[in-house]
């Protein structure tokens, strides 16, 4: 099993934030800061209110007025600070976790993304990310800020008597820490129910526009609306039951507060009559007390985002743990690809499994490519044909045998150094909505126009683009709308023809075009690839005008087929 799924997901997420703990620092010193200012500021207006009550001159109160101008100033661009930083850090904090999340999926995709909807890793790439923030903002500083506040709290209210600090102390133990735990046991499951709910409601969403115009020519519009007001049902019950919850958090504070205003009320009068406590600060320590909860009054709901926080983090750590990862060496060989420099292929003994408990796609299959050949690789659906692709761009390590390319081992290669040896195209290759120029620039970020010109040519997609008003600057709209079925093939096979890569495949890339097309593709391909490896995956050798030798792919093994052989497949 991974040790990494054995881990807390929101302690592996919390280990992210080590880096931002000066920012989470800073943030709930600024929001205490705000808070204790708001303490300044209600106790020097209320002694203000009572000492001006006695006085008959301003002039002995310029000092209080100061102090309340001073504090006022202060909660405001204390507040401004806490928003500011907090905000800035949450964002940083957050690009860091997006960026955490692309990286430890590279080493793992595509293996981490089969059986899941495109709409579900959207959810976690993006939504539950986002979530995350809540974990930054409204659980890590609150309870600091809190913390601080109420200790300030106490301090001044012993000011005035021992007592009056203790009863704060002990009606906000009561706020801050027993009446969020019962809350707690209300949010607990909605809240997490929310964050598994909204990701169904992206995974219907996505696959049903993507699918808009299939569910109208079918009539089958009430399938989307169906699906989803079943899981908006769902959410309406889980916010219900959190809007419940939140409303007795809210009375509940208002109750202690109240009950807490009132006890160091009732104290403070039995001060007063006994003269241990002067009348002029009666008004200023139930004043002080309400003031102090200010900082009580965000952990209500510091357990519900916490809740969400590890649901999200769940939902992440579950989409990185779930593939099979490969891992690069400690120590990656030194052998340097080139782009358009020969490499020969030897694959020995090869077998490999997608999963320990499969059938292995793969038994001792041995085969060699010369450097500079163009080779076509036969087999039915299902045979394994594609794995090879799979493999050999370290997709998927394999279990047994010997992958090599120009004599050095696949697993010596860092995964980067392998992918940068391999240029792939495959029948449902992404095009992206940018322009043609952009989508071709994938290839060769710094090739001109000129040569994507030749390569588009190379593709027999020129003649095609000519006839756009504005040629490479036209967009391809979503995955590549804007083109037919062949013309988005072509762009591809363009693509990867500008990468210049030593080994090229071609994943039945060209099933769909007519003949004619094909053979006028595949030719192209060739005299742009002269003297370097192109192997073309396909059903027949018909597919294929000019090839060097067969390689033919059943029952787990790899053969290569002699002249006769040829003939007859």
């Amino acid at each position: 099993m991974n040790t990494k799924s054995e881990a807390n997901p929101l302690r592996r997420v919390v280990q992210h934030v080590d880096g931002y703990r000066s920012w989470i620092i800073a943030t709930a010193l600024l929001s205490f800061v705000s808070f204790g200012a708001g303490i300044g500021l209600i106790a020097m207006s209320a002694y203000l209110i009572s000492r001006s009550a006695l006085l008959e001159s301003t002039a002995a109160l310029a000092t209080i007025i100061v102090g309340v101008r001073f504090f006022a100033i202060t909660r405001v661009v204390a507040r401004y600070g806490e928003r500011y930083i907090g905000h800035l850090g949450t964002f940083r904090f957050l690009t860091h976790i997006r960026v955490w999340c692309f990286r430890a999926l590279i080493p793992v995709a595509p293996a981490a993304l089969l059986g899941r909807a495109s709409g579900d890793v959207l959810t976690t790439i993006i939504s539950d990310v986002d979530t995350m923030q809540d974990l930054y903002l409204r659980v890590l500083v609150p309870p600091l800020a809190a913390v601080l506040t109420i200790a300030t709290g106490c301090l001044v209210l012993s000011s005035f008597g021992v007592t009056f600090g203790i009863v704060l102390a002990l009606f906000a133990g009561l706020c801050g820490v027993m009446l969020p735990l019962a809350i707690r046991r209300m949010t607990r499951l909605p809240s997490s129910a929310l964050v598994a709910s909204q990701a169904e409601v992206n995974t219907a969403v996505v696959e049903c526009v993507s699918g808009i115009a299939d569910l109208i020519a079918f009539g089958r519009e009430d399938f989307f609306i169906d699906r989803v007001a079943a899981i908006d049902e769902n959410q309406k019950t889980q916010r219900a039951k959190l809007a419940n919850a939140r409303g007795i958090a809210a009375a509940g504070n208002a109750t202690i507060i109240g009950l807490a205003a009132i006890t160091v009320s009732v104290l403070a009068i039995g001060f007063v009559d006994h003269g241990s406590l002067n009348g002029v600060s009666l008004a200023l320590i139930p004043l002080v007390t309400i003031a102090a909860f200010e900082a009580i009054g965000p952990l209500s709901s510091s357990y519900e985002h916490l809740d969400r926080s590890k649901a999200a983090a769940s939902r992440l750590v579950s989409l990185i743990d779930s593939g099979f990862e490969v891992l690069d060496p400690h120590e990656p060989h030194a052998f340097t690809i080139k782009r358009s420099t020969p490499i020969s292929l030897t694959v020995s003994h090869l077998t490999f499994r997608y999963r320990s408990n499969d059938v292995p796609v793969f038994r001792n299959a041995s085969f060699d490519i010369p450097a500079g050949s163009t080779v076509a690789v036969l087999g039915p659906s299902g045979a394994g044909k594609s794995t090879v692709v799979n493999v050999l761009s370290r997709y998927w390590d394999y279990e047994d045998g010997s992958i090599r390319l120009q004599g050095v081992e696949l697993r010596d290669l860092s995964g980067d150094a392998a992918r940068q040896a391999v240029a792939v195209v495959a029948q449902r290759d992404h095009i992206f909505d940018t322009t043609l120029r952009d989508n071709l620039l994938v290839g060769d970020g710094e090739a001109a126009d000129d040569r994507l010109w030749a390569a588009c040519d190379a593709a027999d997609l020129g003649d095609v683009i000519r006839t756009f008003p504005i040629g490479l600057a036209t967009r391809m709209g979503e995955n590549g709308s804007r083109l037919s079925g062949g013309e988005r093939q072509r762009l591809m096979i363009a693509r990867a023809l500008l990468a210049d890569a030593p080994i090229m495949i071609l994943d039945e890339a060209t099933a769909h075009l007519d003949e004619p097309t094909q053979q006028r593709v595949l030719a192209g391909v060739r005299e742009w690839r002269q003297g370097l490896t192109t192997i073309v995956i396909a059903h027949d050798v018909g597919a294929v005008p000019t090839f060097d030798f067969v390689l033919k792919v059943h029952d787990g093994i790899i053969e290569k087929l002699s002249d006769s052989d040829r003939e007859g497949s």
